[in-house]
């Protein structure tokens, strides 16, 4: 059955008398249906065209963060003020929980699968490891951070700051290691390949290094002559600047 609202139409259906309104406007199936019919909705065009609405999706200020666990099953989200995290579980479309932070998140990596294991590089310049039950251990690398990358392989932590070195802390030792020195005065962005394991820092000067873990030492360096915010590695090629800046746009 449908409602009138306004202008438009309100779709609604009603189960023993009581009324539940779709705010989407889009087909509904209620969490109950039997898997086997879910399967056979993948066909259905209006099915697959629809969206659905994460609820308390929000914060009082800003979102800073958003990032898909590898699962697909989570979405992790951070923001202000206050500094916050939040999961939500895409089965249910619902909050499963939210940690308030004691300083602004910089930026997290997701360590497993799923949200059990988390890193947050904050703006007090802690690193902050999280597990299921809450915070596990905490502690502050030597400059301000400003991008955080984790290396599943050798299972660093990798922490980019306002100075020529990439501090890298072992989760598996429980220590930091050896940092790697790049070329550039301070480094903005820093990223993993999950193809070959390069890791490529963007830094002040423009300037875009990338190390092999393997030999911790840097193998190539490109100048691009912009102020680097961001770095994305793809498989179609080794290198995509997103969110740059130069004197054109200023």
């Amino acid at each position: 059955m449908a409602a009138s609202h306004g202008a438009g139409t309100l779709k609604s259906t009603s189960i023993n008398g009581v009324k539940l309104y779709s705010l989407t406007g889009n087909r509904y199936v209620a969490p109950w249906v039997l898997a086997k019919k879910k399967r056979a909705l993948r066909k259905d065009k209006e099915y697959q065209r629809r969206l659905d609405l994460i609820h308390d999706l929000r914060f009082e200020t800003a979102t800073t963060k958003i990032k898909l666990t590898p699962d697909d099953e989570y979405v992790i989200a951070s923001g202000i003020y206050p500094p916050q995290v939040k999961v939500y579980e895409l089965k249910e479309l619902s909050m499963k929980f939210e940690r308030h932070m004691v300083s602004e998140i910089v930026n997290f990596q997701i360590l497993g699968d799923d949200y059990s294991k988390l890193a947050f590089l904050c703006a007090d310049r802690s690193v902050n490891l999280h597990a299921k039950y809450g915070s596990h251990y905490s502690l502050r690398i030597p400059r301000m951070g400003r991008d955080m990358a984790y290396d599943c392989w050798s299972c660093d932590l990798l922490c980019a700051a306002s100075s020529p070195d990439i501090y890298r802390i072992n989760l598996e030792q429980g220590r930091f290691l050896a940092s790697l020195s790049s070329q550039s005065p301070g480094i903005n962005a820093v990223t993993r390949s999950k193809i070959h394991g390069l890791v490529a820092c963007g830094g002040e000067d423009g300037a875009v290094e990338c190390f092999d873990m393997r030999k911790k030492s840097s193998v190539a360096e490109l100048i691009f002559q912009l102020f680097l915010l961001k770095i994305i590695i793809r498989r179609s090629h080794l290198c995509n600047l997103m969110k740059i800046k130069d004197t054109f746009w200023q």
